[in-house]
């Protein structure tokens, strides 16, 4: 038979796994809103019975030896845990688009009493008042004056898209700052979730927030996650590695030299570029390089245009005072479109006659309003007025298109995090239940223990006593 003390043996073990089944329940209750915290479960399992097998002879059977704690699991579900990587990815990517598409929107602020479509139809319209008083001082300074307003709003709205483009340039600058940060963490949380895990321990509470760093990580960037040795992971960016084991390869940002350039990504071994396709730095890159590019050079377009259909005219004609071939706007885009001086010191230099012999003769003015409505761009086919509003219509097209793919795609993020939840997610009632269970079997524990030292007391002290 066993010693006396086996019974005592068995019992520490009781002892020691319910008491460690409270502490990872005052774990759990600490942390029940915790962002990123994992359910954790004291798994128990009965331990090796004595004697073994072979050893048992005169024995009525193997007696068992106690209990012991297998693991302390981490409630998480791996596959859910990738797909919300992937699907934050493209969220990242689309709640990124919609603000930047949404400030672009805010520039133009169409349509409202002062948009640029608004300015410019006071142009039209003060050419054709001009036409049928063309004689008239009072007819050609407003025709001067809403000249001038068009060229502020172009060069107001090419500077706000250009400014916005440098915003949007140095957000990709901090994004990839915030992604070299994150990396670095992951390294170090890699190097220690390595080190436990060598000793045979769960590492539970760094892998929490490892998940919580690759969580990140996915909203910024199209990452994939490579689990690698002793519970690390890799990390790549198309094919590139950011992050191995405890080794990061950086990424360099080439910040711009002159007020042209913009800023690059590259590797820090071997300075290639960084491809980027998805999460937040793909919708700025997208936004800067290939959306407000497309913009502005048809906010260009459209200056240019004004600026050529109306000096061409103007050059023909005849002012009040038979002055001719002279510009009316000087430049060459929104950036620099500018009523000439002398129309705007002298209205009598609007050349709105066609006739030298009679300057107030409206008919070069009527010809300059009728460029607004003549098909003179995009091979003939589209009026100034449709250019425009086609230009805002795919800014509207392309906004709707982003807050229809945010809606949907929060959705799925978040039916992704209620279902990681249900494995997850601490319940107070649940922890409040096994906190009363792993009480009452230490309890008990306690009280067998106190039964066998009576027991062995009665050995000790009083065996062989009774009758002397």
């Amino acid at each position: 038979m066993g010693s006396s003390f086996f019974g005592l043996e068995i019992l520490r073990s009781s002892l020691q796994a319910q008491r460690l089944g409270l502490d990872v329940t005052a774990h759990n209750i600490a942390n029940a809103n915790t962002p990123g915290y994992s359910r954790q479960v004291v798994q128990m399992r009965a331990a090796t019975p004595f004697p073994a097998p072979g050893m048992s002879a005169g024995r009525v059977g193997q007696l068992g030896s106690g209990v012991e704690v297998a693991e302390v699991q981490r409630m998480r579900n791996k596959f859910v845990e990738t797909q919300i990587q992937k699907e934050t990815q493209t969220l990242g990517y689309w709640e990124t688009k919609q603000r930047n598409v949404w400030q672009i929107e805010l520039i133009f602020n169409e349509p409202s009493d002062t948009g640029l479509s608004n300015s410019i139809s006071r142009y039209w319209e003060a050419w054709q008042r001009l036409a049928g008083e063309a004689e008239d001082m009072g007819h050609r300074a407003p025709v001067a004056q809403s000249a001038a307003e068009l060229s502020f709003a172009f060069q107001q709205t090419r500077n706000q898209l250009t400014a916005l483009q440098k915003d949007i340039d140095q957000s990709v600058a901090i994004e990839a700052q915030k992604l070299n940060r994150l990396a670095e963490e992951l390294a170090r949380i890699n190097r220690q979730i390595a080190r436990v895990d060598t000793t045979g321990q769960a590492p539970n509470d760094l892998l929490d927030r490892q998940d919580q760093i690759l969580r990140e990580m996915a909203q910024i960037a199209n990452i994939t996650v490579l689990e690698g040795r002793q519970k690390t992971v890799t990390v790549q960016i198309s094919g590139s590695t950011l992050v191995e084991h405890d080794l990061v390869n950086k990424i360099d940002i080439i910040e711009p030299t002159s007020p042209g350039d913009l800023t690059k990504l590259v590797w820090s071994k071997g300075q290639a570029p960084v491809r980027i396709t998805n999460g937040s730095i793909a919708a700025l890159l997208e936004t800067r390089d290939e959306i407000l590019v497309s913009v502005i050079g048809d906010l260009d377009k459209l200056a240019r245009t004004i600026i050529d259909e109306t000096n061409k005219l103007h050059r023909s004609g005849y002012g009040l005072n038979s002055s001719t071939g002279l510009n009316f706007f000087e430049g060459t885009d929104a950036m620099t479109i500018k009523v000439m001086d002398n129309i705007m010191a002298d209205p009598s230099n609007i050349a709105a006659s066609v006739d030298p012999a009679s300057p107030g003769n409206g008919d070069n003015a009527l010809a300059i309003a009728n460029v607004f409505t003549s098909p003179i761009l995009e091979g003939n086919t589209v009026t100034l007025n449709g250019f425009y509003d086609g230009m805002i219509s795919r800014l509207g097209v392309m906004g709707l298109e982003a807050t229809r793919n945010v809606e949907n795609q929060s959705s799925l993020v978040q039916h992704l995090y209620g279902e990681q939840d249900q494995y997850s997610a601490v319940s107070l009632d649940e922890e409040m239940a096994n906190m009363i269970k792993y009480q009452h079997a230490y309890s008990a524990a306690a009280r067998m223990i106190s039964t066998i030292d009576e027991a062995l007391e009665i050995i000790i002290s009083r065996m062989g006593v009774v009758g002397r």
